[in-house]
């Protein structure tokens, strides 16, 4: 039904989906750190704690989940009601989330911790089910290829549309109304994110609940490409969010222009929408390996521009930036097309489980990176305009995340040519 060339309404309302949900995401990615930090005035110390926990608790959750709905992820239909059931809680949540700063001061990092596991936990209701979709409403490699792909562009534009929000909270906080911003813009997602959630659950098939099977599953063994892949995730969600979420301070504390800041991000989500035709027709063409080692590389270049030009000349670091979201956009596509792919072939008794296991890496390698971006700004004196931390950072962090990617994407290329063999 997905992601099939013929018939792109079906991928489309997907992709409204998935941009729903990316709306939450990327909300948390880009804007909790700078939330939790200017807005709700905790340390970078206490910052870092609540992300790492709600990560860490958001993953046993994901592999919970995985475990215990695997009857109920074995069918597109089932798989599209949890999601709207997701999409609810997760609205909820995240404007609890948001609320934190008009909380009690004495108060907030108790609320900040609590209200951040609940928004996990619902997230991960609304995440894997719409996750398995792609193994469990598609036919063949070529159509995992092209939902990915469209998978990604929803994704980059709902970065778009977070980072549009960037430059009104950051000129808001000044003035202390920060908070108001972003509980406005909450409710604007959360409309977007049910609606859409609602649409693609209408879509997806009725189908009957499989009964358990009366025998044990035989035991999984996944192929070597599966840990591959997890290593993947691990390193995508360690280093390369960096960039955007240390943006923000970017923008606040280096540039002094909320304007040139969302411009930045902006020009970024723009690199991850415009990129996806290109690496669907280079994935057409070349194995998928080869082609992730061509968007790390392009990684590398984008962010030693950003570096060399700073603050200098805010147009050329939105241009880089530019170049670091096109990078991102063909690690991205490829990584869910190839873990889809995987399940499909290898796991399709096991889809739930499998997506629970790889989301919940993703989740430890944010956990990861939040700790070690809490920890470098501790550091660091990243409030004096004139220090080179945040430049640094936002591209040493990443660049070495992208270098990686290419060492696990040669080691892939071997594996995949050893398997064609």
């Amino acid at each position: 039904m997905l992601g099939q060339a013929r018939e792109w309404r079906p991928t489309l309302l997907y992709g409204l989906a998935h941009f729903g949900k990316s709306l939450f995401w990327y909300s948390s990615e880009i804007l909790f750190a700078y939330f939790l930090t200017e807005l709700v005035g905790l340390a970078s110390s206490q910052m870092g704690s609540v992300l790492a926990v709600g990560f860490l608790v958001s993953a046993a959750i994901d592999v919970a989940m995985g475990l215990g709905l695997r009857r109920r992820l074995a069918a597109p239909g089932a798989a599209g009601r949890l999601q709207l059931i997701g999409a609810i809680l997760s609205s909820v949540a995240l404007a609890s989330v948001f609320a934190g700063a008009l909380t009690p001061p004495d108060l907030r990092y108790v609320h900040a911790i609590v209200a951040g596991i609940g928004f996990r936990v619902a997230f991960a209701l609304y995440d894997i089910p719409q996750n398995a979709l792609m193994s469990l409403a598609t036919l063949d490699e070529a159509s995992r290829l092209r939902l990915a792909s469209t998978r990604i562009f929803f994704s980059g534009l709902a970065t778009l549309t977070v980072a549009a929000a960037v430059g009104p909270m950051v000129a808001s906080s000044e003035r202390g109304g920060g908070p108001t911003v972003l509980l406005a813009t909450t409710a604007a997602f959360a409309t977007i994110a049910i609606i859409s959630a609602a649409f693609l659950a209408r879509l997806m098939p009725v189908a009957a609940i499989p009964t358990a099977p009366s025998k044990p599953l035989s035991p999984w063994r996944p192929p070597a490409v599966f840990w591959l892949l997890m290593g993947l995730a691990l390193i995508t969600t360690i280093f390369t969010p960096a960039f955007s979420k240390l943006e923000p301070y970017f923008a606040t504390y280096v540039l002094g222009s909320a304007g040139w800041g969302a411009a930045i991000l902006s020009l970024m989500a723009i690199g991850i929408l415009i990129g996806q035709p290109l690496w669907l027709r280079l994935c057409e063409r070349a194995r998928p390996p080869s082609v992730m080692i061509g968007a790390a590389l392009l990684q590398i270049a984008s962010l030693a521009a950003f570096w060399l030009v700073g603050a200098r000349w805010p147009p050329a670091a939105a241009l880089a930036a530019l170049g670091f979201g096109l990078g991102n956009g063909g690690v991205g596509m490829i990584q869910w097309a190839a873990f889809s792919e995987s399940v499909a072939r290898h796991a399709p008794d096991r889809t739930g489980l499998a997506f629970g296991l790889f989301v919940a890496s993703n989740k430890i390698g944010l956990a990861i990176g939040g700790a070690l971006i809490a920890t470098a700004l501790a550091a660091t004196d990243f409030r004096d305009a004139d220090s080179p931390a945040l430049v640094t950072l936002m591209t040493l962090i990443p660049g070495v995340g992208a270098a990686l990617l290419i060492l696990n994407g040669l080691v892939w290329l071997r594996s995949d040519r050893s398997l064609r063999r």
